[in-house]
């Protein structure tokens, strides 16, 4: 569990699962403390911040060109967070993982070695 402070905000996403399977859809909620040392305008400031965290998975749906440049930024950052390497033959690859979008879903396929389980 993690343990929040009353300054954290933070972004959560949902799967929507069927029988334990991921149907390629997530609902994401953004929520925050109530931040008793701060005033509203720093609050509404930060909550904002979060928001525009969120928004960023509809907007890779929606523009390919985004989500592409924000994949590779995601790698080098994985890269420059973990640079001895450690783990990444296996870590998925997304961009080989999309076998289809239809509105504001995205179907994955991630067979793995372990076949999903673990």
């Amino acid at each position: 569990m993690i343990d929040f402070t009353e300054n954290d905000f933070g972004v959560v996403m949902r799967p929507s699962l069927e029988d334990g399977i991921w149907d390629g859809d997530i609902h994401v909620s953004v929520f925050s403390h109530p931040m008793p040392e701060v005033d509203s305008i720093t609050h509404a400031e930060l909550m904002y911040l979060a928001y525009k965290m969120s928004a960023m998975i509809q907007l890779c749906n929606e523009n390919t060109e985004v989500d592409k440049a924000l994949t590779e930024f995601t790698a080098d950052m994985i890269k420059e967070l973990n640079p001895q390497g450690k783990g990444e033959s296996d870590a998925p690859k997304v961009e080989d993982k999309v076998t289809g979008v239809n509105g504001n879903v995205i179907t994955l396929d991630f067979n793995t070695k372990c076949g999903g389980n673990g």
